[in-house]
């Protein structure tokens, strides 16, 4: 981070968050996927899979939260 302000600092690190677990649930279905095709148990890797959802799912809400509040508090 680069930025001197702090709320861009966070908002950044918001969206790479989003973005890096939205990548890490692609390959971990990709894999759970091939781990079911050969009969063999895809339960860990789907189990990752919820946690990276939830990881970019939080992160995402955070992020366009605090857009919404910045949004509010400009137009004030």
């Amino acid at each position: 981070m680069t930025s001197q302000n702090p709320v861009q600092d966070r908002l950044d690190e918001l969206w790479d968050t989003e973005t890096t677990a939205r990548r890490l649930l692609e390959r971990t279905l990709h894999l759970a996927g091939r781990r079911l095709e050969h009969q063999r148990d895809g339960g860990p890797a789907l189990q990752l899979a919820v946690r990276f959802h939830r990881r970019a799912t939080l992160a995402a809400a955070e992020h366009d939260d605090t857009i919404a509040y910045l949004h509010r508090m400009d137009g004030r």
